[in-house]
Parts: structure tokens; C-alpha cells; sequence
């Protein structure tokens, strides 16, 4: 299966332009992690977006963070393979005790941060009228991921999701990813 990424942008330094257009593909290639789309598992893969792209058109232009959280967090982390999904406790940053997400907890102990909100919010805007563009969803989910010393975590509102990426010594990066397009 060609690594084609029409419905996703990339912002900041983690993952260059020239990278993604020509190295990315050969490198997940070399992990198994892309797989040839006329084998068993590239159709496997296929069939498993198929079904998450069905859950992503049942969510509607309507919902709030729990319905996205249905029907975009869970299925994709199914998707990934991780098991459970709970809500993650607070944690504390350098802006005072903020949302920790939801927590996604694998097999083998691995985790992954990830936090939703209504269907339409603006990712980059404060929730509350009046506050500075720090308490964007997506300023709190980099502060979050930093605090715990994490470096992947996602951030959804059911129409785009981003792969956000924090790195202490760089300036923030992110992946976005249109769910609400035809390539989803």
C-alpha cells in the first residue's frame, strides 16, 4: 500500500517536508509497519479503516467530547492495539492543575495521552472567552505531555486529529489529520 497522505499536514520541526515525501514511506516499509496492499494484511488494514471511517460518518456535525470520544478515540485505539481506555487524572503544569486526557493502556504496558472535545471546537482558540491562546486544547495537551514526560499524544474534536509531538529542547510539532474528508 503507497503511503498517500492527501487528508494530512505537517507543522514544525520533527517532520520535515523532504522527509515525509521521501523517506517516510521507505522507513515504515523497513519496520513492517506499512504493509503491500495486495497481501492478507494490507487488506486486514483496509478493512479495519473501512470500519472506522463507517464510525467517523455515524459521528455526525453533532456530539460532545464523550461521543467523540466513541466514536473516534476508541476505535482507533482499538485500530493500534491498545486495550483499555480510561480518563486520565489531572496534572499539574507550569499553568496550574490542567486536564490529563484519556489514557489508552496497551498490552505489554505501553500508554498514549489523548484528549477530545465537542464536534467543531477550535483546536488553537481558548475553550472560555476572555483567556490567552495558552489555554488553547492544544497548549494544554503539549503542557500535559511535557509535564509527564511524554513525547506522543492525540487531540480530536472529531473532524481533525492531531499526532501531537513534544519535545522539550524544540518548538512544538504536530501531524493533522482530516477525518471529515473523503480519505479520512
Amino acid at each position: 500500500m503507497a503511503l498517500l497522505l492527501p487528508d494530512c499536514t505537517f507543522f514544525g520541526p520533527a517532520l520535515p517536508e523532504p522527509f515525509v515525501k521521501f523517506e517516510l514511506e521507505r522507513l515504515l516499509r523497513a519496520k513492517d509497519l506499512l504493509p503491500e496492499p495486495r497481501g492478507e494484511a494490507g487488506r486486514r488494514l483496509d478493512d479495519q479503516w473501512e470500519a472506522y471511517r463507517r464510525k467517523l460518518r455515524a459521528l455526525g456535525e453533532q456530539g460532545g467530547e464523550r461521543r467523540v470520544v466513541g466514536h473516534v478515540l476508541e476505535p482507533l485505539g482499538t485500530a493500534l492495539g491498545y486495550g483499555e481506555l480510561s480518563l486520565a487524572e489531572d496534572v499539574a503544569t507550569r499553568e496550574g492543575t490542567e486536564d490529563g486526557g484519556w489514557l489508552f493502556r496497551g498490552p505489554a504496558g505501553a500508554s498514549l495521552r489523548a484528549w477530545a472535545v465537542s464536534v467543531g471546537t477550535d483546536l488553537d482558540a481558548p475553550a472560555r472567552r476572555g483567556r490567552a491562546y495558552r489555554f488553547s486544547p492544544v497548549r494544554v495537551a503539549q503542557r500535559v505531555l511535557l509535564a509527564a514526560g511524554e513525547r506522543i499524544g492525540l487531540l480530536t474534536d472529531g473532524e481533525e486529529l492531531r499526532l501531537l509531538l513534544a519535545e522539550p529542547s524544540r518548538p512544538d510539532s504536530h501531524v493533522v489529520v482530516r477525518l471529515d474528508r473523503s480519505g479520512g
